[in-house]
């Protein structure tokens, strides 16, 4: 039996130029993640990585706390299936029109006008409305990659990460939050679209998800673990 840990990524930078840049907390998180596997005395036969710089810098915190100690990790396998879904890039897109004409954007958009304090409320509300819309296939955004072909992307990406474990392997793997929704629900058979996109918001930065792997079955063990950070550490985003 294989154990497989999926690592979501340390908070981003929300807000920035380039969200794709971990913050100084989401550093701090992922040298507490490695710091918290260390001590567990967990160790890897495979790394994979999504090819996001907030991916591959999360994983490289942890590689820098093993490294100190004298103990080096596998190369990680780079896989285009473990990067994040669109959705940011899709919103931004379509919000031109969508502030227009969709009722529940126009109302958040006239509350930030009137109290601009709640605009970074607003727009994570917004944000979540959205992406079960997308997710949903409600709104449809030209030349925008669709939910439904992340979906299958994740699908290619998990089938590639379990074609390459052997029987008795610990395999870490870090991707994002909606990938590992979307991992998630492949696992448990999941077929509601929002309700997957919905998963995303609850999974915690650099928090893991465990799976075992044996004769083809691919089994939920744990979701969601953050036991590393304490309470002011805890990030969404």
């Amino acid at each position: 039996m294989s154990k497989l840990f999926f690592f979501r990524h340390g908070q981003a930078s929300l807000g920035a130029a380039n969200y794709d840049v971990l913050s100084d907390k989401g550093i701090r998180q992922s040298q507490l993640l490695g710091e918290y596997l260390l001590n567990e005395s967990i160790s890897f036969d495979k790394i994979f990585v999504g090819p996001l710089e907030r991916q591959k810098n999360t994983f490289k915190a942890v590689q820098d706390c093993y490294t100190a100690k004298g103990i080096k990790l596998p190369s990680p396998i780079v896989i285009n299936g473990l990067k994040e879904h669109n959705g940011i890039e899709t919103m931004k897109t379509a919000l031109p029109d969508l502030i227009k004409t969709d009722p529940y954007l126009i109302a958040l958009n006239k509350s930030n006008t009137d109290d601009p304090k709640k605009a970074m409320r607003n727009t994570m509300l917004g944000f979540q409305y959205f992406l079960g819309e997308w997710a949903e296939g409600n709104i449809k955004v030209k030349g925008m990659p669709t939910w439904k072909q992340f979906r299958e992307e994740v699908k290619e990406g998990l089938e590639q990460v379990l074609n390459a474990t052997n029987k008795g392997e610990n395999i870490g793997v870090f991707s994002s939050g909606g990938t590992i929704s979307a991992i998630t629900a492949e696992c448990l058979g999941l077929t509601t679209e929002k309700a997957v996109a919905e998963l995303n918001f609850s999974i915690r930065n650099t928090s893991f998800s465990s799976f075992l792997y044996t004769n083809q079955k691919f089994n939920l063990l744990s979701f969601n673990e953050l036991p590393h950070l304490k309470k002011d550490m805890i990030t969404f985003v």
